[in-house]
């Protein structure tokens, strides 16, 4: 992994070999430019390169082999590389890449370690990362690299669920490619990317016209889509904003996506969970929890943030039924999945969603105790608004319970929150 320049590898063969400058030099080559040559200030040609080979026993492919190669071998090399030692192996890459003002290449290893570690949810190394990134970005010569940086930071904010601002990158790189992505497979690439996550951020944030627009302007581009799984995951958002939409298009794209359930975990799962929507909006509670279940086997032990999102919709969808107490088992099962994974994003929704079935049924003071459950992961995970809503609620709580006391202090904590909003 280690780079080295020629003309480092020439004066630590020879300091190997306990050689002077004077010895390896003969009358071939002067000293000061054989000098010149380890310290980086001038480049060999292929007769220097093939004399000191010789005169130091090493390979001559080994010379030439040049700091370039290096890093491409080394980025190559990544697929290899245990997830345990990649942050050293990237950050290595990173420097030394920019030692040498290669910022192209030092981007492309940017782009790793900062996806690296968002697609693991660790969302505080990503943001002591961003800097950096920028600062990168703002070096490189390609401007393709540009647009996948906007991808980049868009992918972190969604992650974050600052679903707005991720919108914001995501425009930028479609409008940047719409009429320049002809012909350049990486440009198809990043404007369908685009296309696909400014949507599912939209959608996040519960605009569905808006992001059934952009779908739609979406399909238009499928003939360009170049793997089945990008397919898949096109259709069945369709499929999804169709059932939200109430769009009589449902079945439709249900049967296009249902050529692709075979090729993944991720497809099934996506299939499944839309299902479930759809028999929750059709008040089927039955069927609605045997695609649940269905869905939760596809990731029996783990569980990518980045699907997170579609078990939190079918919680929330389930949250704004009337008949609540049907759906206690289904909330139970959920529950006891996200506890198993360790989810906390998913807990907190399922200790909500718990909270206000418990209360459907009279169940008061176990009401009381999962809204409290439930605020103690929001306050980890929730951004401020919704920990402002949740404060609220609390407070409401403890009105109707005539616990004045409780009732004032989160009724207090939320005029806090909302001075600081």
């Amino acid at each position: 992994m280690e780079i080295l320049s020629v003309g480092e590898k020439i004066k630590r063969a020879r300091i190997y070999k306990r050689l002077t400058l004077k010895d390896i030099c003969d009358d071939k080559v002067s000293v000061s430019k054989m000098s010149c040559i380890e310290n980086g200030k001038i480049n060999p040609d292929d007769e220097i390169l093939e004399f000191v080979a010789k005169k130091l026993n090493v390979a001559l492919d080994y010379l030439k082999y040049d700091v370039k190669d290096q890093f491409k071998n080394n980025l190559d090399n990544l697929k290899n590389v245990e997830d345990s030692k990649k942050d050293e192996y990237l950050r290595y890459n990173i420097y030394y890449a920019e030692q040498y003002e290669y910022y192209d290449i030092a981007f492309q290893f940017m782009h790793e370690l900062f996806n690296f570690y968002v697609n693991k949810n660790r969302l505080d190394v990503v943001q002591s990362l961003t800097s950096e990134y920028y600062d990168i970005c703002r070096k490189v010569t390609d401007s393709d690299n540009k647009s996948l940086y906007n991808l980049d930071v868009g992918k972190y904010l969604l992650t974050s669920r600052e679903y707005y601002q991720a919108i914001n990158y995501y425009s930028r790189v479609r409008k940047e490619l719409k009429d320049i992505f002809y012909e350049n497979k990486k440009r198809i690439k990043m404007i369908i990317e685009s296309y696909y996550y400014e949507t599912l951020s939209y959608i996040l944030s519960e605009d569905y016209d808006k992001a059934y627009e952009l779908e739609k302007e979406l399909l238009e581009l499928v003939d360009y889509v170049e793997t089945d799984n990008q397919n898949a995951k096109i259709y069945s958002v369709m499929m999804f904003l169709c059932l939200k939409k109430n769009i009589d298009k449902f079945d439709y794209y249900k049967e296009k996506v249902e050529n692709y359930c075979d090729i993944n975990r991720e497809i099934r799962a996506r299939v499944l969970y839309v299902c479930a929507l759809k028999m929750i909006n059709d008040k089927n509670v039955k069927e609605a929890g045997e695609y649940i279940t269905n869905a939760l086997k596809q990731f029996p032990g783990t569980l990518e943030s980045k699907y997170v999102p579609f078990i939190v919709e079918l919680i929330d969808e389930i949250s704004k039924c009337d008949n609540l107490e049907e759906y206690r088992e289904i909330c139970d099962n959920i529950l006891d999945y996200s506890i198993g994974i360790e989810n906390s994003v998913l807990m907190e929704r399922c200790y909500y969603l718990k909270s206000k079935i418990l209360k459907a049924v009279d169940d008061f003071g176990s009401y009381e105790m999962y809204m409290n459950l439930a605020l103690d992961l929001l306050i980890k995970n929730g951004d401020e608004e919704a920990i402002y809503g949740r404060y609220m609620e609390m407070g409401n709580m403890y009105s109707t319970l005539g616990n004045v006391k409780d009732s004032l202090r989160y009724f207090n904590l939320a005029i806090s929150m909302s001075n600081k909003m």
